[in-house]
């Protein structure tokens, strides 16, 4: 019996090369080509990409310039700084000599004030003139040197010609006999102040510092603004090496009165100033600041007025 044929044809090794180097071409054609692909998605899914690639390119632009500005703001608040260190070491130095008072203070007893029960509506005053050195608004005083202590809060605005007056009438007399100060004081919302000489300290009463600090009130009339920091504006005036202060006002503070009134009285013990007041504008009608200053004034050896309309 005849065997059956049992071998099996195969691909001749010619072939088999063939193969391989066709694939091989195919998978070098598909690397060459393949950055050239887009992503799978139909036409929509690709505008898109390209919608968000542009607002990214839009956004990255955004925040360079933002950054640009900030580092603009951040110059801007370093000039700041710098601006203002002068007040920061004055209020420094403020803060380290009442500390050191306070602890003077600290074993002696300090006497409440006394109750006002009654406003004594004062006439308008007439000028005091026999045995004193200086009288204006019915202020007297022999002292030679002063500290002017004008109150720039909001509501001074509806006083603004009156106040400016008054302070000019306080000038008016002074002549190089004298020294003076003025201090502009308001809350903002901190207290900030605006003194003349701007370096601090008294300038005698020439005809050159005269005018100029007649234009120095002129200027504090267009910064009225925020509260009364009253406290730390005549805290602030008690540092200067004047025998006598004048506190203008129209308004009652922002701190307790009866606690600013026992804090003065108690450091005026030892500096011994007369600190004079005056209320500025329809004070009849407020009680409670015309009790603040005549109390003030009383206690330091000063006088209260008032100045309407």
């Amino acid at each position: 019996m005849r065997r059956p044929n049992r071998e099996t044809s195969v691909f001749s090794t010619s072939a088999i090369d063939l193969f391989a180097s066709a694939l091989g071409a195919f998978i070098l054609l598909v690397m060459i080509l393949f950055p050239y692909y887009r992503n799978a998605g139909d036409d929509a899914a690709f505008s898109r990409t390209l919608e968000i690639q542009e607002m990214r390119r839009l956004a990255s632009g955004e925040i360079a310039r933002m950054l640009a500005e900030q580092q603009v703001s951040q110059s801007e608040i370093q000039d700041m700084n710098e601006a203002n260190r002068g007040i920061e070491e004055a209020i420094s130095r403020i803060r380290k000599r009442m500390a050191d008072i306070k602890t003077q203070l600290a074993e002696t007893p300090v006497p409440k004030p006394e109750p006002v029960e009654e406003i004594i509506e004062e006439p308008e005053p007439e000028a005091v003139t026999a045995g004193v050195e200086f009288s204006i608004l019915g202020l007297a005083s022999e002292a030679k040197s002063f500290v002017i202590v004008v109150d720039m809060s909001g509501s001074m605005l509806s006083y603004t010609d009156l106040m400016i007056k008054s302070v000019l009438e306080v000038l008016e007399p002074l002549d190089d006999s004298n020294e003076f100060a003025i201090i502009g004081y308001q809350g903002n919302p901190s207290p900030v102040l605006w003194t003349f000489p701007d370096r601090g300290g008294l300038v005698r009463g020439t005809a050159d510092n005269l005018d100029a600090a007649r234009g120095f009130i002129q200027s504090l009339a267009r910064r009225f603004a925020g509260s009364t920091p009253t406290h730390y504006a005549v805290m602030s005036a008690m540092q200067y090496p004047a025998k006598s202060i004048i506190l203008m006002s129209d308004g009652e503070p922002d701190n307790a009165p009866g606690f600013i009134i026992q804090d003065i009285t108690g450091l005026n013990r030892f500096e011994n100033k007369e600190i004079h007041t005056v209320a500025i504008g329809d004070y009849t009608q407020n009680r409670g600041l015309v009790m603040f200053l005549q109390t003030l004034a009383r206690q330091n050896g000063g006088d209260f007025v008032g100045v309407s309309r």
